[in-house]
């Protein structure tokens, strides 16, 4: 079961009443994402920081984050978990709301890598993308808490994620949104779908952002919607609402929010596609220069007006 994005867009236009309203926290922004910055980020992410062999580099990379957090002036925790009889941690960047502090709006990553990669699309183009959102997003005071979430062991099946999600259903948070950044650095010639999705209806290059709802989150994909379409509309984009969780579809199940749908969290992945777009999909080959800045930098752009129109 697919849905054409166009005709969702309709139907949720005519029952959408709320419009974007721009302020002062817009001006100048497209000037504030640095393309320097995310080549920074990526560079001092840009080695195997997998679980099994390179258990110290994963840690430094923790670290890394851990301290851009603290320069950037965020309130910082770690959520520690174990797996596998070892320690592990997600690094969070918390700023409270100015009026409803106990609703919640999380943006994650992962930080970690499969073996043999040193992950610049997959994930560290993702961490620079959520470290320079963070830099521009610290000094907007917000209704809602806004947390920023690096999650650790993604890639052996999303461990530090599900972690997360679990305790946030017992502790009853009140997650307004989850918004997963997942490789969002690679652009290419070339655009392959997975079989349930009628091809046609889809651009032929890869050369867009993809963002993915499930059914809970038909409301929140359609204001990211508009928040990039409105602000970043150089930015090609493609939408996709699943059915339920996407049980059946793996490859839209393939990142952080999945645990989130699954405890009945409201959630997106945004996503440049991984390897039905990149053919350096896990592998030696996923290097820095492989990826296209101006395109993540249109990315980060488009997250930061999201959580903007998303506070309201």
């Amino acid at each position: 079961m697919e849905f054409r994005i166009a005709s969702l867009v309709f139907l949720l236009l005519s029952c959408s009443p709320f419009l974007l309203i721009g302020d002062e926290r817009t001006l100048g922004l497209k000037d504030m994402i640095s393309i320097e910055n995310l080549k920074q980020h990526v560079q001092n992410l840009h080695f195997d920081r997998n679980p099994h062999d390179h258990y110290s580099e994963l840690n430094q990379a923790a670290q890394y984050i851990k301290k851009e957090f603290l320069k950037i002036g965020w309130d910082v925790k770690e959520d520690l978990f174990q797996w596998e009889g070892r320690p592990y941690q997600n690094i969070i960047g918390e700023k409270r709301g100015t009026t409803s502090p106990d609703k919640v709006l999380i943006l994650g990553a992962h930080y970690d890598t499969v073996s043999g990669s040193p992950g610049a699309d997959d994930n560290a183009s993702a961490i620079a993308v959520l470290l320079e959102v963070a830099r521009n997003i610290q000094g907007v005071a917000t209704r809602p808490t806004v947390r920023l979430i690096a999650f650790s062991l993604e890639e052996p099946g999303y461990i530090g994620s599900t972690h997360y999600a679990a305790e946030a259903r017992k502790r009853g948070e009140k997650i307004l949104a989850m918004i997963s950044l997942e490789m969002v650095g690679f652009t290419g010639p070339k655009q392959d779908y997975p079989l349930y999705l009628n091809r046609k209806y889809y651009p032929t290059a890869g050369d867009f952002i993809g963002i993915i709802g499930n059914e809970m989150s038909k409301g929140l994909l359609e204001r990211i919607r508009r928040a990039i379409q409105t602000h970043v509309p150089e930015l090609p984009s493609e939408y996709l609402l699943v059915p339920k969780n996407g049980v059946g579809m793996e490859e839209v199940r393939l990142s952080d929010h999945s645990p989130f749908w699954d405890h009945g969290f409201p959630a997106l992945m945004v996503t440049d596609t991984a390897f039905l777009r990149n053919p350096h999909y896990h592998l030696p080959s996923d290097t820095m220069n492989t990826l296209d800045f101006e395109f993540m930098r249109k990315v980060g752009i488009g997250i930061y007006y999201s959580i903007l129109e998303l506070e309201k």
